[in-house]
């Protein structure tokens, strides 16, 4: 708490604003990404996809969306079954009449339940990657190698949202 208060202080003293940190023109790099985007949204709106680009991004789409779906089924049945199985160990602890052996059977069960619940949390984060990774190659192969890049921005909103799962 100290070290906090000494470097804001210090920052302070110094004129140096401690989370701010400004360009030469002044403006945030935070700013700077943001209209980067807002560019990237504009020319990506003037370009015109023939029927075949657009079903071949379709089909696309549709994987990446079913991917995601299955990473999503596997991942909330693995934790159902972390569930299941700390159920079935707190209850078998609590069958234990010596109160060391019930207390070591509680914090096994609950290290392996956090365990697994790690595990499938992390095999979720590696399919919904390879998914939209899979996506944007897939996109790209859709489009002509001039629109490529202004388009591969169109269709990236849900990644993040698929991240907070």
């Amino acid at each position: 708490m100290k070290n906090i208060i000494l470097g804001s202080t210090l920052a302070i003293m110094l004129g140096i604003a401690p989370f701010a940190f400004a360009t030469e023109n002044g403006e945030t790099r935070r700013e700077d990404r943001r209209e980067d985007r807002q560019e990237d949204r504009k020319n990506s709106s003037s370009i015109t996809l023939d029927a075949t680009q657009m079903a071949c991004i379709k089909t696309a789409v549709g994987k990446r969306e079913d991917s995601l779906i299955a990473g999503h089924d596997a991942y909330a049945l693995s934790v159902k079954n972390a569930y299941t199985t700390r159920k079935t160990a707190l209850m078998a602890a609590w069958d234990l009449t010596d109160k060391t052996a019930r207390r070591t059977a509680v914090k096994a069960a609950d290290q392996a339940f956090k365990t697994s619940v790690k595990t499938a949390r992390s095999t979720w984060n590696t399919a919904r990657r390879t998914a939209w990774k899979t996506f944007d190659t897939d996109k790209k192969a859709c489009l002509p190698t001039s629109s490529s890049s202004s388009v591969s921005s169109s269709d990236t909103g849900s990644s993040s949202v698929d991240a907070t799962l």
